[in-house]
């Protein structure tokens, strides 16, 4: 027997193809998957009545985890699935800070930047740390991360230590990935490519928050010179090479009341230059507080949503790429859930939580422990958040009775203590993101009602 899974969403509307056949898209958040049903399946899910639905559809849906077993707690189910990931040792990821200093000012940063690079002694023992996880038995796969501050602004310390994570890895068997989270101003077409080639990254994620006028004044360089040019005609560089591998790029847009209404014209332009391509994708987020303070400048949720479908709309038809509904769930939401993870600060810091470093309070107070402590154990002490799921199922938040937890995992432990509920934007703008995948897939709105027949 089964039941109707908790974590469905289906759309309001209905679409159709060519021929005029009327579907519906239902959503699974349980293994973010979305499946086209006719009309009398999808009424049949929407009344909770699985013993109307026919065997035709049964397979589909149960693979979709829409139907699944009468009489399952699906939400232990779902946070019994993210304690195992969780507490699996065999997927190492660690974040590295290879110096504390930003070349950028940007305003709603909430770190605080100082110059100077890693001594020997701290780069040895982070080298150290990070080939025991490495090389531990368990371990299968390592995703070794650049972060900052600035990432690039520390690039020598780079191309010392990635080369030798990679070698280890490749040694061991284990599966190699690495992501740099970087403002871009200083990539060039070498230097892109030595990251991918002898560094391992696998993915750049890349900070652009508007047109160059726009995004020059909300992330203004320390040198007074402008970056967008910079970033755009490094990455478009290497996009025609053959041989880059699993390389991607994202571009990621931090919104606020400032340069919110440049998003269309910012959007347009990366079109007009060349950015439609399948190794690039475009994300959009609010600007959210880092340990400081931004409500004088962050848009609200509701509008965010609002102006974010539009956004979505007009990426797509520029035949930009970016996520429509989340495509994995969250087994594990973040370094902060999984002691298999961590954050090593340029200050030698161990953390869990990728916002605490550099962030003067959270550098005095938050640390787990120093690495000159850390001794040869590689899993990193317990953090204030490797209880997230207990914390779920006792109802410390509302993600106990949100549709989306499976996709969302939460969100943010962090901003969920601070009192700032961090809901995706597709909780609220979920109808208007069905519209779109329904597109993608050749569909058009019916002119029929949902609900009809």
């Amino acid at each position: 027997m089964d039941q109707v899974s908790r974590y469905l969403v289906l759309s309001d509307r209905a679409y159709a193809d060519a021929g005029g056949v009327p579907v519906r898209l239902a959503y699974s958040t349980r293994t973010a998957s979305t499946v086209a049903l006719d009309l009398p399946t999808a009424r049949a899910l929407e009344a909770g009545d699985a013993a109307a639905i026919t065997p035709a559809w049964t397979g589909v849906l149960r693979a979709a985890q829409l139907l699944v077993p009468a009489g399952e707690d699906e939400l232990t189910a779902v946070l019994d699935r993210n304690r195992q990931a969780s507490a699996d040792r065999a997927a190492v990821h660690i974040a590295l800070l290879p110096t504390s200093y930003c070349n950028m000012g940007c305003a709603y940063c909430g770190q605080e930047h100082t110059r100077g690079g890693l001594s020997h002694t701290h780069r040895s023992r982070v080298r150290d740390r990070v080939l025991r996880a490495v090389t531990a038995p368990e371990t299968r796969s390592a995703r070794i991360d650049w972060f900052g501050a600035e990432p690039m602004m520390g690039y020598a310390v780079i191309r010392d230590l990635a080369p030798r994570f990679v070698a280890a890895a490749a040694e061991r068997g284990v599966a190699y990935s690495s992501v740099i989270v970087t403002n871009g101003s200083l990539l060039t077409t070498r230097k892109i490519n030595t990251l991918i080639r002898s560094c391992g990254v696998t993915h750049f994620e890349i900070t652009i928050d508007g047109p160059p006028d726009i995004h020059n004044e909300h992330r203004p360089l320390k040198s007074g010179r402008g970056s967008f040019w910079n970033i755009v005609r490094a990455v478009r560089s290497v996009l025609d090479e053959t041989d880059l591998g699993a390389a991607h790029f994202t571009f990621r847009t931090n919104v606020d009341v400032h340069n919110q209404d440049a998003v269309p014209r910012y959007i347009e332009l990366m079109a007009e230059l060349g950015f439609s391509h399948p190794r690039v994708s475009f994300s959009i987020h609010p600007v959210h507080s880092w340990g400081n303070d931004v409500s004088a400048i962050e848009v609200s949720k509701q509008t965010f949503a609002e102006r974010e479908a539009g956004w979505l709309a007009l990426l797509t038809a520029h035949g930009l790429h970016s996520q429509l509904l989340p495509a994995t769930v969250h087994k594990v939401l973040c370094p902060a859930t999984t002691r298999s993870s961590e954050i090593i600060s340029s200050t030698g810091s161990i953390f869990s939580c990728s916002e605490y470093p550099l962030v003067p309070e959270a550098e005095r107070t938050l640390a787990l422990t120093h690495i000159d402590r850390a001794g040869t154990e590689p899993l990193r002490p317990l953090g204030p958040f490797d209880g997230w799921n207990d914390e779920i199922a006792a109802g410390t938040t509302w993600c106990k009775g949100c549709v989306f937890m499976p996709t969302c995992g939460g969100s943010c432990p962090k901003a969920w203590q601070e009192g700032h509920p961090p809901c995706p934007s597709y909780k609220y703008n979920v109808q208007d993101r069905f519209d779109l995948v329904a597109a993608e897939c050749g569909l058009h709105v019916a002119s029929e009602p949902a609900g009809a027949r």
